[in-house]
Formats: C-alpha cells, sequence, structure tokens
C-alpha cells in the first residue's frame, strides 16, 4: 500500500512546546515526557555484571570474578553504591555463601572459594546491590554454573544429546502465542510470535498449521531458533482459531489463539534496516468507521527511563508510519507504546537497539602458530572507540584451557548480552551470547525474542498516574547495621541508647541513638571478613524493658530456574590430542588445578590427650576429634574453622545472621546437628558468639556406640564444644541484647600464577590448571594500550582469552581470541 505524505508521523520537539499551542495529544506527550524524566531522576537504574573465569569447576576449586556496577540511561560505571553482594546458591535455592565487596567507581573483583565437601550439580551466583532491591531480584545478575564430581573425561556429547534427553525424562512440552502488540484485531493481518518448551524451561523445536472454525487452512508456522518463531494471520471477528502443533519430539497438542478484538489498532516494528526502525500502525474497520473516538493517537518510545522520541498522528483509513533512526536510542531495549489522544496505553512493543559505539579491543599474542606447554605468552590488548580513536578502559582477563571442558559460546553471558538485554527482561532467556554472534539469522531472532519477553521496568499507567511505589533500600555508601527499638507491646522507642559492642580482635563500642521510629544506624563501618558483636539498648532513663530487632539485610532470592540451565551448558570432552604422549594424557579432572604425587606412609592412630572434655564416654572418645591448635584460628567463627575438617558434616549458611550451621543428611533430610559446650546443651545460632581463641577441641559423635548415652539429645549426631577453661555456663539472650555477626567486605585473593625459566622438563609438580590465567584490572593507558603476561600450563589443546570491560561513559567491550598449545 502506497503510504502517503500527509499520514507519516512527525516527531515533536518536547522542548519547543509553548503552553498556549498545546492540544490534548501535546499537552499528554509533555506530560509523559516530563513524568517519566522526574521518576527516572528518583529512581536510576543500577545494574551488576560479572565476569567469571569459566562456568564448570569441581569442589576444591576458586571462582575469580569482576564486578561491572552501571547505573543510569547510558550504563556508565556506578556512583550510586559502594556495596556489592555476591551469592553462591545451590539447586535448592540454599545460600552456600555471601561475600560483599567494595565498589569504587563501579567496579570491584573478589572469589569465591569452594568447599572440598561441596556436593556436585548446577549453582547459581548471584549479585546485586541494595538499590538494585527497590527493582527487585528479578534484576538482579545470575548466572549459572556447574560444580562437577572429579573424575574420568568422556567424549564430546553427540547433537542429538539434548532432544534424546527430553525424551528420556519424559518433560511435557508446551506453546503460547504472542500476537505483536498485544492482540489480534478484526481485519488486520498481524504477526504473530510463539515460543515452544519444555517443562524445564528450555526452547524445543515446533511446527504446525492454523486453521479457523470451518477447518480452513489460514497459516503455516515452523520454529527458527529455540522453539520460537513467527507467522501471519488476518483474522476476522467472530471466528475461533486453532494451532495444531508437532515438537521435535514427537508429541502433539492443539491450542487455540487469542479471539480477535472488534476494535484496536495493531502496531508492527521492522527492525531489519542498520539505520531505521519503521513503526507501522493500522487501526481495525471499527474504528476507521467511526475515527472520531480516538482522534488522534501519540507514539512514545523510552530507553532505560528516557523518552527519546515522541510523534502525534490523526486516525485514518491508512496505515500511519513513522521511520525513526536508530541513532536516537542507546544501545539496549527500547519500548513503544502507542497511546489514545488522553493517555490510555492501546499498544505496546520492544526493539533491540544494537551498539554502535563500544569499545573496540583487539588482541595481538607475541607470536604466530601454536605454543607449547609452560611457554610464556605475551598478549598486546589495544581498546578504541568507533573511529579507531584510542581509550582508557578498565578491563579483566581470563585464559583457560576449553580442551579439557568445553563451554558452549551461546550459553555464556557476555557483558553486552547481560546489560543490554538480560538485565532489562523478566524470565529465563535461553543461550544469550547466541543473540550476539553478529550474524543476520542472530538478529533475525532476537527481534522475535522481543515478541516473546516482555519489558518490566516499570508500567506507564503507574507512572501517568503518580501511583509509584518510593524506594525501600537506600543506596550502600558504607557498611552498616541498623535495626529497631521497640517496647515489648511494639511501640518505637524514641531515643533510645544502642551500643555496638565486640570483642573480637580486642575491644570495640559504638554509641548512637535513635530517632522518632525508634530507628537505629550504625554506618561507615569498615570491617573485613566478619565481626560478631552484641547489639545492646536501653531507653533513655537506661530502662532495659525493650526489644531490639536487626534490619533484614537480604531479599527473598529466587531460584532462577537453576534446573533450566542444567546440563546443556556443559560439554565434556577428550583432553588430549591425539598425538599427546600416552603417559602425560589426565584420566581424571584435577580437583583444584594441582596436583603431586606422594609416597605412601602408614598412619599410627592414637586417641588425643584432651585436658577439658565433656564427653560422656570419655575424653576422645568419639568418630572424630579436632584440636584447635592445629587449626589456623585467622576463621572468624567456630563454624569457619571447622568447613571441610569433619567428615559427613557440611555447614548450612544462614543469610540473615552470616552464620554456617553444622549439617547432617537423616533420611533425606538435611537437618541440624545438635551442639553441647562443656557438657551444656546450646542453641546453634549461638555457637558462632563464642569466641575462636577458647576453644580447645571438638569431638564430632556419630555413631550409636557414642551418640547412645545421650539419648534422643543425639539421634542425628552431636559435637561437642570443649573450651580451654572448661567451665562454660551457657549463653543466654535478652530482648535488649542482639547477638549479630556483621558481614565485612570480602578481602580478594590475587591469583597464583605460577611461572617458569624454561619450557623443558624439571619440575616435577604437574600443573593441571584449567583457569591458566586471571586478571581483574587491567587499565589500558592514554594510547588505550596493555598487556597480559603468563606462563601456560601442562594441559594441551586450545586455549580461550576472553577480555571484557567499560570505559568511563558506559561503552562496553569484549573480545575472544583462541590459541593451540601442542
Amino acid at each position: 500500500m502506497k503510504i502517503k505524505p500527509y499520514l507519516i508521523f512527525f516527531g515533536l520537539v518536547l522542548a519547543g512546546i509553548t503552553s498556549s499551542a498545546q492540544n490534548d495529544s501535546t499537552a499528554f506527550l509533555t506530560k509523559a515526557f516530563k513524568t517519566l524524566d522526574n521518576y527516572s531522576a528518583k529512581n536510576p537504574v543500577e545494574k551488576v555484571y560479572l565476569q567469571i573465569d569459566r562456568s564448570y569447576y569441581v569442589p576444591g576449586d576458586t571462582i575469580w570474578l569482576k564486578a561491572y556496577v552501571t547505573a543510569g540511561v547510558k550504563q556508565v560505571p556506578s556512583g550510586i553504591s559502594n556495596v556489592l553482594n555476591v551469592v553462591l546458591m545451590d539447586g535448592q535455592g540454599e545460600i552456600r555463601q555471601m561475600d560483599r565487596l567494595p565498589v569504587i567507581g563501579g567496579l570491584t573483583w573478589g572469589d569465591i572459594s569452594l568447599a572440598d565437601t561441596l556436593p556436585p550439580g548446577n549453582y547459581r551466583i548471584v549479585a546485586y546491590t541494595n538499590w538494585m532491591r527497590n527493582a527487585g531480584a528479578d534484576y538482579f545478575f545470575n548466572r549459572n554454573i556447574r560444580i562437577m564430581k572429579p573424575g574420568p573425561v568422556l567424549p564430546v556429547a553427540s547433537p542429538s544429546a539434548r532432544k534424546d534427553s527430553i525424551k528420556r525424562t519424559g518433560e511435557k512440552a508446551d506453546i503460547r502465542f504472542f500476537p505483536e502488540s498485544g492482540s489480534l484485531v478484526d481485519g488486520v493481518r498481524s504477526k504473530v510470535a510463539f515460543k515452544a518448551m519444555t517443562s524445564n524451561g528450555l526452547g524445543i523445536d515446533a511446527n504446525g498449521i492454523v486453521t479457523d472454525d470451518t477447518g480452513q487452512q489460514v497459516a503455516v508456522f515452523k520454529s527458527s531458533h529455540l522453539g520460537m518463531g513467527i507467522f501471519y494471520l488476518t483474522p476476522e471477528q467472530g471466528k475461533s482459531y486453532k494451532a495444531s502443533v508437532t515438537f521435535a519430539d514427537g508429541s502433539q497438542c492443539v491450542v487455540n489463539l487469542p479471539a480477535a478484538a472488534g476494535r484496536g489498532f495493531v502496531m508492527n516494528i521492522n527492525n531489519a534496516d542498520s539505520s531505521t526502525i519503521r513503526v507501522t500502525v493500522t487501526a481495525s474497520r471499527g474504528i476507521v468507521n467511526d475515527p472520531q473516538q480516538f482522534g488522534e493517537v501519540n507514539l512514545v518510545a523510552q530507553a532505560g527511563g528516557r523518552v527519546y522520541y515522541t510523534a502525534r498522528s490523526k486516525v485514518t483509513s491508512e496505515p500511519l508510519v513513522a521511520l525513526v533512526p536508530k541513532s536516537k536510542f542507546p544501545a539496549g531495549i527500547v519500548q513503544f507504546t502507542l497511546f489514545s489522544a488522553d493517555g490510555e496505553p492501546l499498544n505496546e512493543r520492544i526493539a533491540f537497539i544494537e551498539p554502535h559505539d563500544q569499545v573496540r579491543l583487539a588482541l595481538k599474542p607475541d607470536k604466530a602458530g601454536a605454543y607449547v606447554p609452560r611457554q610464556k605468552v605475551r598478549i598486546s590488548l589495544d581498546a578504541a572507540d568507533s573511529s579507531r580513536k584510542p581509550l582508557t578502559a578498565s578491563l579483566s582477563a581470563s585464559v583457560v584451557n576449553e580442551s579439557v571442558l568445553h563451554e558452549d559460546a551461546d550459553t555464556d553471558p557476555g557483558i553486552f548480552s547481560f546489560l543490554l538485554l538480560t538485565s532489562d527482561i523478566k524470565g529465563y532467556i535461553e543461550k544469550p551470547g547466541y543473540y550476539f554472534s553478529n550474524t543476520g539469522a542472530a538478529r533475525s531472532d532476537l527481534d522475535i525474542l522481543m515478541l516473546t519477553q516482555g519489558y518490566r521496568r516499570f508500567e506507564w499507567k503507574k507512572i501517568l498516574t503518580g501511583d509509584e511505589t518510593p524506594a525501600s533500600y537506600a543506596p550502600e555508601k558504607t557498611l552498616t547495621v541498623s535495626g529497631h527499638v521497640k517496647t515489648p507491646g511494639g511501640k518505637p522507642v524514641a531515643k533510645a541508647k544502642v551500643s555496638l559492642l565486640s570483642s573480637q580482635g580486642g575491644f570495640m563500642m559504638l554509641d548512637t541513638v535513635t530517632d522518632q521510629n525508634g530507628r537505629f544506624v550504625f554506618d561507615k563501618l569498615m570491617i573485613i571478613d566478619s565481626l560478631r558483636c552484641k547489639i545492646q539498648a536501653h531507653t533513655a532513663k537506661n530502662g532495659q524493658n525493650v526489644v531490639v530487632t536487626i534490619d533484614d539485610s537480604l531479599p527473598q532470592l529466587p531460584n532462577y530456574g537453576i534446573s533450566a540451565a542444567g546440563d546443556s551448558t556443559i560439554v565434556i570432552r577428550v583432553a588430549t590430542p591425539a598425538r599427546q604422549p600416552v603417559s602425560n594424557i589426565p584420566d581424571k579432572i584435577p580437583a583444584n588445578g594441582h596436583a603431586k604425587a606422594l609416597k605412601g606412609v602408614t598412619i599410627k592412630a592414637t586417641k588425643p590427650l584432651l585436658e577439658n572434655s565433656s564427653n560422656l564416654n570419655g575424653p576422645g572418645n568419639a568418630d572424630q576429634v579436632v584440636l584447635f591448635k592445629n587449626i589456623s584460628l585467622a576463621c572468624p567463627s567456630i563454624a569457619e574453622c571447622l568447613i571441610g575438617k569433619l567428615v559427613g558434616v557440611f555447614f548450612k549458611y544462614d543469610p540473615q545472621n552470616f552464620d554456617y550451621f553444622p549439617c547432617m543428611y537423616s533420611d533425606g533430610n538435611i537437618v541440624i546437628l545438635k551442639i553441647m559446650v562443656d557438657g551444656v546443651m546450646i542453641d546453634p545460632k549461638y555457637l558462632n558468639t563464642i569466641p575462636v581463641e577458647t576453644v580447645e577441641s571438638v569431638e564430632l559423635l556419630r555413631s550409636s556406640n557414642y551418640t547412645s548415652i545421650y539419648g534422643n539429645d543425639a539421634h542425628n549426631g552431636l559435637i561437642l564444644v570443649n573450651t580451654k577453661k572448661g567451665n562454660f555456663s551457657g549463653i543466654t539472650s535478652k530482648p535488649n541484647i542482639a547477638n549479630y555477626t556483621v558481614k565485612g567486605y570480602y578481602k580478594a585473593r590475587e591469583f597464583y600464577s605460577p611461572k617458569y625459566d624454561h619450557t623443558g622438563p624439571g619440575n616435577s609438580t604437574a600443573d593441571n590448571r584449567i583457569t591458566v590465567y586471571w586478571k581483574p584490572n587491567i587499565i589500558t593507558g592514554k594510547d588505550g594500550k596493555a598487556w597480559i603476561e603468563y606462563y601456560n600450563a601442562d594441559g594441551k589443546g586450545t586455549y580461550r582469552v576472553i577480555v571484557e570491560g567499560i570505559d568511563e561513559n558506559g561503552r562496553l567491550g569484549r573480545a575472544v581470541y583462541r590459541y593451540k598449545v601442542e
């Protein structure tokens, strides 16, 4: 259909609108612009992206990470928050570890040590700031990792493994249909997207036909990527439509499509052109025949909470068309909304704008061709903008031997895919890296993804009506401890005196008073690791009849569909090229990257001498005895001193109190072990309030010949803590005193990179590292240059180098380089 010139939308420059010239549409556009601008100023979007060294680990490994915290429309390094929370969750959604990292200029880095006793399975790394809690946990950074049991290296998985897995598990397939811009409309040809998936959230290929209520075929469809695809349909009011679907696993179903509305609009977006987005709005016959109902419509396009394009036009019998330059928008998701003249949202559609300005990274090795094991490698880094002008950027680099365990590059959530795509969309996105593979098919499939996933950073109705929820969580500039003091009846106590006391590492006391709402805050705390303390409160007249509560510092975290990303994340490959000598082939995945042959020794067990044992079986008569004089007491709590040292016992992390509780499995259930200190039974939550330096030994009772003397108290096992003085009198708690462990900053470790002076034999220690090199704090100079230098490990195969980063203007960069070690 030929487009008449007077039917084209005209963009409005809002700053040039005068009040005397405003009609209803113009007034609405001005209101939308100002309202959203005010909202964004009060609620800037903060995001976190973590680069980690790889996606697969074994117990005893270390996860190395670099965090990029961005803020605002252009996603520049954030100055909002100075504290980042990093959480490790297991497949059941239980928190295994939590660290707090100091953020300076939007950047920080750290590591997560995986306990030797950590069960294999799917895990999640989650990262967020306190300010991000206002948007909800759906917008936290989260990434699936796999912790594997060390064992034989397996062959490459076949391409059909995924389909076979679906058949084996018997997961039921389902399909959903998404009319473009919201709904099917009578007489208007519409694009309809669909998404077929299994019950675990993974896409599955599907095809089928659409028929009307007379049985006539009106459309044919077939998925193009991960169960997603599109087809076109011109529905008629009063008719019903159904889709007959066949899935890749052979199962079938019949699904009714949504009924067509008698009146309405269809907004179509064509995003295929590299420089322009074409927006076409078509009205139904009912509206065209009664144009006075709408008169004019408004188009608003916003990205990151800021309006970048507005337009208005009269409703006519012809389609209304807008050609919008992509250069108007920042990279990422743009939300197009069609409004009536009085501001009622009619249609909505999101589109993706590819980055047009980024940090262009070039990696250049110091030699051409293959390297050999333990050879020194030097790689030069060059950072420049789109015009090849040098840039100063903050980068991080990881080097791994991907021939041991091969990751799917499409699954890897790189800095582009997360900050520009995943972080703005609710729901699980399978293989996000694929959409940034710079192929025509990937760009087309990305637009289909925009039709099947919704943008939900905010709702226009709430913003335009002023119905916005005030921020509940303030940005964390420093470490804080906060809470409330109330009467036993729940009434806030104003001007109450509150003290924070600790004797850990020397005596410390801080004082403050509550405000009119009974709230207190201790801020500007500089704590490394953690600090056990007591929070004590009195009334202004030193009365003790008050109750102290500490604010919850951890949000409720969803499990993020941990099982959904499960086995598709990792493909295990043979680790050795055919020419490698058999004697050098590793037949097992190393537990921690290092291995050393030890001579056999004969151990003669002797019962340790315990001076202050409270064991009713007699000192040392236990399944296991741990002497604290043999433990490095640098650990901040008794539980953390014992992690990995008690057979059959694991320690469950309590995110509320930043503590670990000793647990065992009993009949398939997790049970917290009973604890006695010097013969006194205590609540497990008080275990870590006992100073580590006062403990002489710990005895573990598991078998019935040791537990029976304690009766039901030791049914599932018992831990006996013996102090050096042996006269522990019990721990009591008063309402005006709260025992609390302040989670301090985690002190990041430095990645160990061995140096070899020559490439030949001479060092008997095997170097089986999978992560060969990690550098989180690379800064390019004014000339845009930097470099990394390291030595290869013993493992042969393909080494993968990934460098990612950001500059001060929010421009992102990512480069991948591979080389052979033979």
